[in-house]
């Protein structure tokens, strides 16, 4: 959450109003004081208190992890999806993993479901808090399984265009999926990678490069 400006008539009622804003205590919240006001003389000319406060960084991304939670618990109440979601912050970031006997209903189409959920969340969560650290949304794990997958899935196919010295298309991918196949190709001599389509159906065509093919 960004700083906000409060004012009062003095700073101990300025940091009131920005804990009744926030909903926390003072110990929760980063505070630069603007200016301390003055009472004037006889009450003519008197001057507000005006501080600037935020969330503390480990307050703001517990909150962002409790909203994301009870977004995810109601998005997946509605869906009558029987899951349990278990969060926890790292490195700045907010992972929830979830747990129960529908989960695999997520896991369909190589994850499409539960990408899109992962979407929807970060989406509402922004829009009520502002944006922050991304929501990290996994499945037993699916998320760490399904990178060395698509890295293997892009290198051999990078080696059958190196070979072949044609053109290859990969199946249709979210961008953050896309995004490592680009990042794994970069690395590998002789070839190169580009997006194509629209929507749903964007893919990464891997090319050979003209200079390797002149070897």
């Amino acid at each position: 959450m960004k700083a906000e400006e409060f004012e009062g008539k003095n700073v101990e009622q300025a940091i009131e109003a920005a804990c009744r804003h926030f909903n926390v205590s003072v110990e929760d919240l980063k505070i630069e004081i603007i200016t301390h006001g003055s009472t004037g003389l006889f009450g003519i000319g008197a001057k507000k208190a005006r501080i600037r406060a935020a969330l503390k960084p480990e307050v703001a991304l517990k909150k962002r992890q409790e909203e994301a939670e009870k977004v995810l618990r109601a998005l997946l109440a509605a869906a009558g999806l029987d899951i349990l979601a278990e969060g926890r912050s790292e490195d700045e970031k907010i992972f929830i993993e979830l747990k129960g006997q529908d989960r695999e209903y997520l896991l369909d189409k190589g994850g499409a479901p539960l990408n899109a959920l992962q979407y929807l969340v970060n989406k509402i969560v922004a829009r009520r808090l502002g944006v922050g650290p991304k929501i990290v949304i996994d499945v037993e794990g699916f998320r760490s399984a399904r990178e060395k997958q698509l890295r293997s899935l892009a290198r051999k196919t990078a080696q059958q265009v190196r070979k072949t010295g044609r053109p290859a298309e990969l199946p249709p991918m979210p961008s953050q999926e896309r995004r490592l196949i680009h990042l794994t190709v970069k690395e590998i001599p002789g070839v190169e990678t580009k997006s194509k389509g629209q929507g749903a159906n964007r893919r990464v065509v891997i090319y050979p490069k003209r200079r390797f093919n002149r070897r």
